[in-house]
């Protein structure tokens, strides 16, 4: 009897548990020990999220390959203009998160791969818009939990001040609105970042 070229079911079975074991493998590797993870979530308005994904995802896969982070676009919600862009990574050292605000320094390099994919992703968002609206505004929309809200604002807004003055731009964190149906794209204990 002549082989069909078809590989037996034996084999294919064999070859699917060590693509389970690799991709195991390489989760355990990517949050293994004491790496803390850092999330972003930015918001990209409807009508430009095809040219932020770009042609066959072209765009984003380009984030994220040059960045190492992972850049994922969230369905979207009923209701909503805008489309959530979860920017993510894990970093070894938390200490090296953690930068001077003060430091008015527009060459300093991202402190993680997450915050440099979410600057590009940023870029595209700026990108798409300035090809299609005639408004020069340059404005980011980041969804932040209420409890680190509360980091970004400082006491009696002694951060935020110090935000807007070093980056010469409008700061302005507002609450989740439940009755808003645009706001149906952040969670019930989000804060929304306007810059």
């Amino acid at each position: 009897m002549k082989p069909s070229g078809k590989r037996t079911s034996q084999h294919r079975d064999h070859d699917r548990e060590d693509r389970d074991q690799k991709r195991r493998a390489a989760h355990t590797q990517e949050t293994s020990g004491t790496d803390e993870l850092v999330v972003y979530r930015i918001l990209c308005p409807d009508k430009v999220i095809g040219s932020v994904i770009g042609k066959g995802g072209k765009v984003i896969n380009s984030i994220r390959q040059q960045t190492n982070a992972k850049v994922k676009i969230v369905d979207p919600y009923p209701g909503a203009d805008k489309r959530v862009i979860l920017v993510y990574c894990y970093v070894k050292h938390r200490d090296v998160m953690i930068s001077d605000i003060d430091a008015a320094d527009d060459d300093r390099e991202p402190v993680c791969a997450a915050q440099n994919a979410l600057l590009k992703v940023h870029d595209a968002i700026v990108d798409a818009l300035a090809i299609t609206s005639d408004s020069d505004d340059k404005e980011a929309n980041i969804l932040v939990p209420a409890s680190q809200a509360a980091s970004v604002i400082g006491k009696s807004g002694s951060v935020i001040k110090r935000l807007r003055s070093v980056s010469k731009s409008f700061i302005k964190v507002k609450p989740k609105d439940p009755s808003d149906v645009t706001h149906s794209c952040a969670m019930s204990f989000d804060n929304f970042v306007q810059v």
